[in-house]
């Protein structure tokens, strides 16, 4: 009866810690390919396929807190980034130069949920200025 109760608890608490972990995007071993484009003129200005870096920003941005931006007034982002698998686009979001403070500081910005992530990694590209 003890072990059972022990067995039950733990699973329990395996049940509580994997509902704890945030998943924001889900996206991992999926994307081959990060495009940048300018955000206004919407030109290509970068490709990036460095798989490590590529799993490391997809981590940061997995794991990271989020803040609502929807009934905020702020610039729009520099670039616009997308998350690709071979040719297909996963996911796409604004990325700014500089860091944004707004509730989380954070360069990477889900334009469709309203969302500013707590992720300040640079994108490995020389921007024209």
């Amino acid at each position: 009866m003890a072990k059972t109760k022990l067995v039950f608890v733990l699973l329990l608490f395996s049940f509580i810690l994997i509902g704890c972990q945030n998943n924001n995007l889900n996206l991992s071993d999926d994307v081959t390919s990060i495009e940048v484009y300018e955000w206004e003129s919407q030109d290509l200005v970068a490709t990036i396929e460095d798989k490590e870096f590529i799993e490391e920003l997809v981590n940061e941005l997995d794991r990271a807190r989020t803040a609502s931006t929807a009934s905020m007034d702020f610039d729009s982002p520099d670039y616009e980034v997308h998350f690709n698998h071979n040719e297909e686009t996963l996911f796409k979001m604004g990325y700014y130069k500089k860091v944004m403070n707004l509730e989380v500081e954070g360069r990477y910005w889900d334009f469709g949920e309203d969302r500013l992530y707590n992720v300040e990694l640079q994108l490995p590209f020389r921007s024209v200025d």
